[in-house]
């Protein structure tokens, strides 16, 4: 079955990408054949395996569903005299039709976006958190930039860069904070009373693997974030007493900081044959409720070896430093201690933080000598590892957005546009030709193998939703791309027209051809550059590399 439903994973991707592209071209298509203009081919797929001509235009059908294309001689720039498949000489093309034929494909780009993005419209988006229009800070971390500034737990984030906001937590992070160029300012009420924050955001060792990985600034601090949850006919959540619409506002005492807080407080507290405490918010109304959750089907699948301590990312030791203890874990129960240096598991010397968790998941949960190095002194602690595997307790998470196609468009561009404005900047910055800052980097820039790798793991381990979401978002980006006015793009063929209109005669072909082939090399460069970038990132999604031992931090071992 998992097979099955990676194979159906695969022709997702490889149809939703083929969907963007073909809808593209169509749109060059149909507004070539409004204008007038020679058509010598129009494909569906690639590595034709059919063809027929009717009335002059040959259509094919090939191989490979990667999208298609169109053939059309007289928007070409580069030949001073188009010439058609079988060497005919054609009349050029007039600038307006070239313009018209060019705009076409972003065109329908759009429109196909927008048609899609009717469905995310109507059936709701999924959320890891609710839309929120303040952010109570929950925990800074004392290492962080936001700490030095003076952000502090209890305090009220109400205005980002100026502006209040009515978004979920990753919007915030994603939108407001990551690309963000230079400092970030937070308005923020304190005991009632207002002050400004501002602080440069940085690379956050603690951050999520692959964000970790990436050199991305991630906040270094969290909120608190409500869950609305609502309970399975004849679930242990219903069985305990939850309602429909019931907000989830902390797991076993502990506030929550998004989804994955909640996720995880349960999967502890199954994975130790325990109930789960949670309070819930109903109406005016909290309440506490135990819950005992439940194995989820082919849980041990999914299993990992827990000690429950958190590696110091600041020590120069060749060997892993312990930096923090996990309050009920075992290696606080077993006796370590913050500063214990971790030299060896049962003999077999540790020379890094993946290593030790590497030589920890190989031991499948039995009992383990670890030596550490404390005060200068070699000791040996025996610790069992928790055996932590998923767990549920019959509830799922309601938390839908709706934006309309309108909206999903602005946010496209807006991330597009503040994504490049931060690359830029950031190489501004390390040329010296800027003094702001930037933590993106060409290399997080994806082509399509890294939005191939996002569908699959969309549809694959979100939802269906999520993926044709993301679908309305390539087919808008791509429209922005190829409207960027640069030779060999839709957006150059359209200035070249402009050009031409204005000064009532062409550039030379000459110049035409020579920032043609320039801009093909460029092109084809970027591409390899961001294939290579998004193979990286295959290769570690699938732990055939890893990152920095140093920079990790681990308080599990995982399989």
């Amino acid at each position: 079955m998992s097979f099955l439903l990676d194979v159906l994973a695969v022709i997702f991707v490889f149809v939703a990408i083929g969907f963007c592209i073909f809808s593209h071209e169509l749109g060059h298509f149909l507004a070539a054949k409004w204008r007038g203009l020679h058509i010598d081919a129009f494909s569906l797929g690639f590595k034709p395996f059919w063809r027929k001509k009717i009335n002059g235009v040959e259509y094919r059908l090939g191989y490979l569903p990667f999208g298609g294309y169109v053939e059309l001689p007289q928007v070409d720039a580069t030949d001073a005299i188009p010439k058609a498949a079988d060497g005919t000489e054609l009349p050029r093309a007039k600038p307006l039709d070239r313009i018209i034929t060019a705009v076409a494909g972003p065109l329908f780009n759009i429109l196909s976006g927008l048609l899609i993005a009717c469905f995310v419209w109507w059936v709701g988006l999924p959320q890891d958190t609710p839309k929120m229009r303040e952010l109570t800070v929950l925990t800074v971390d004392h290492f962080g930039p936001e700490w030095a500034a003076g952000l502090r737990p209890g305090d009220k984030i109400v205005k980002i860069n100026g502006e209040p906001f009515f978004a979920t937590w990753r919007e915030v992070i994603l939108n407001k904070i990551l690309l963000t160029v230079g400092e970030v300012e937070f308005d923020v009420i304190r005991d009632g009373k207002p002050l400004k924050i501002s602080y440069v955001p940085v690379e956050n060792p603690n951050a999520p693997s692959q964000l970790r990985a990436e050199k991305i600034a991630w906040p270094f601090f969290t909120v608190v974030v409500p869950i609305m949850i609502r309970p399975e006919p004849g679930s242990p959540a219903e069985k305990a007493g939850i309602k429909p619409g019931d907000i989830v506002v902390a797991v076993n005492g502990k506030p929550l900081s998004d989804f994955y807080d909640y996720q995880n407080e349960i999967d502890l507290a199954g994975s130790r044959g325990e109930d789960v405490v949670l309070t819930l918010r109903r109406k005016d109304e909290t309440l506490k409720l135990t819950v005992l959750p439940q194995a989820i089907p082919h849980a041990t699948k999914y299993t990992r070896y827990l000690i429950g301590i958190g590696f110091d990312v600041n020590s120069d030791s060749t060997s892993p430093v312990i930096g923090t203890l996990m309050s009920g874990y075992p290696a606080e129960k077993a006796g370590f201690k913050p500063g214990d240096r971790i030299l060896k598991i049962d003999g077999v010397p540790v020379v890094g933080a993946v290593e030790f968790k590497q030589l920890l998941a190989e031991r499948k949960g039995v009992q383990s000598s670890i030596e550490v190095e404390r005060d200068g002194k070699p000791l040996v602690i025996a610790v069992k590892p928790l055996v932590y595997t998923p767990h549920d307790i019959g509830a799922k998470i309601e938390m839908l957005d709706h934006p309309t196609p309108i909206q999903q468009l602005v946010n496209t561009f807006e991330m597009s546009r503040k994504s490049l404005v931060g690359i830029l900047v950031g190489l501004g910055h390390k040329l010296g030709i800027t003094e702001q800052t930037s933590s993106l980097k060409p290399s997080h820039m994806s082509g399509p193998l890294g939005m191939g790798m996002v569908l699959f793991s969309s549809v694959r381990h979100a939802s269906l939703v999520s993926a044709i979401y993301f679908v309305v978002i390539i087919s808008f980006a791509l429209a922005i791309f190829n409207l960027f006015p640069l030779p060999v793009l839709d957006g150059g063929h359209i200035l070249f027209g402009l050009i031409e209109i204005i000064f009532r005669r062409p550039l030379p072909t000459v110049i035409i051809r020579a920032l043609s082939y320039m801009f093909v090399v460029l092109l084809i460069g970027l591409m390899v550059f961001v294939t290579f970038s998004d193979g990286r990132r295959l290769l570690r999604n699938s732990g055939l590399i890893t990152t920095e031992s140093g920079s990790n931090i681990g308080v599990s071992a995982g399989k």
